[in-house]
């Protein structure tokens, strides 16, 4: 924790410093402040006339908005991705990749259910791992993860350029692997998610899975159910511990957008998060890195993964290891 700790004092001091740098190159204040007041505006889901139009959104895939009857509900939701930890050619070769997307339940111009006061969301979300260095190149699991949300957008200031961005409510979430007998690995959740934006200076286009702000914290709390087979293989093992002294209580994260260089390459992004709540030494966390290609739907992406909980069926397994490959938007 202490670790982490460390590390989001460091990001958010490049990020509001990163930020300083940025206040040289505007040369209208006036102009500053509308562009500002511009990103805002996009990414407030309670007013229908900030909605983007469909060229915009085709730039800006994470769009939170829907537009036009033409225009389509589904988005990506967390992290699309497919990586690779070796080359092909060796027995540990694998595969890892990330499918996400959620869907809009009602569209905001809709009478009946206001917009703001219900803004509902279904989401799902595979992870796999495909065994590419055997032979048969199989799979070795495949975690489904479906959910229900409230999505509330706060935009509210709380001191400088800090706000509290949105406020997530799921009365449902469920993960499981689709496996049986003693590989059988599923578990409930209900949740609430409170994010907090470091506003940019500059407007940051959400381009592939970025966040408008420079920096971005979040917090997630969870009520898990639903675990007791996994509770029961623990102690066939001989194990004291539990479920959730694995996969934790809660979880936090960090991101900070285009703090390293500039120029073509100027748009980058780093996430760092962790479960919170764990048992004693059971530290996890997890370090995505991405670099968007110029002109392109897809980025660079960097993982590396430290601790327990990679998947559903290795929950207990320590491991440290990372991958390389792309992310890509839709």
């Amino acid at each position: 924790m202490e670790k982490l700790i460390i590390t989001i004092i460091a990001l958010l001091f490049f990020a509001v410093h990163g930020d300083a740098g940025e206040i040289v190159l505007q040369v209208d204040p006036a102009k500053t402040v509308q562009k500002a007041d511009t990103t805002n505006q996009l990414h407030d889901m309670n007013n229908s006339d900030n909605i983007p139009s469909a060229g915009q959104r085709q730039k800006s895939s994470q769009s939170k908005c829907i537009g036009g009857k033409q225009d389509s509900p589904v988005f990506a939701h967390k992290v699309n991705y497919i990586s690779l930890n070796q080359w092909p050619g060796n027995n540990s070769a694998q595969i890892k990749f990330q499918i996400s997307m959620k869907f809009q339940v009602l569209r905001p111009d809709l009478y009946v259910f206001k917009y703001d006061l219900f803004p509902a969301y279904v989401a799902y979300t595979q992870k796999s791992l495909w065994d590419v260095g055997q032979s048969s190149m199989p799979f070795e699991e495949s975690d489904y993860n479906p959910e229900f949300f409230l999505d509330y957008p706060i935009n509210a200031f709380l001191f400088g350029r800090f706000k509290l961005r949105n406020i997530i409510i799921s009365p449902i979430e469920h993960e499981s692997n689709g496996l049986a007998g003693i590989q059988s690995r599923g578990w409930n959740r209900q949740y609430v998610l409170v994010m907090f934006g470091l506003e940019s200076i500059e407007k940051l286009e959400v381009t592939n899975s970025f966040q408008s702000d420079k920096a971005l914290f979040y917090v997630k709390l969870w009520h898990a159910s639903g675990y007791s087979d996994q509770d029961a293989y623990l102690q066939s093992i001989g194990s004291s511990n539990n479920f959730l002294d694995y996969m934790g209580q809660g979880e936090i994260g960090i991101s900070i957008r285009n703090f390293l260089w500039g120029g073509i390459l100027n748009d980058h992004q780093l996430t760092v998060k962790m479960p919170i709540f764990c048992g004693p030494q059971k530290n996890t966390y997890e370090v995505e890195f991405q670099q968007q290609l110029p002109d392109m739907n897809f980025a660079i992406y960097l993982q590396y993964w430290y601790g327990y909980g990679e998947t559903l069926l290795r929950f207990d397994q320590f491991g440290h290891r990372g991958f390389i490959g792309l992310s890509f938007s839709y």
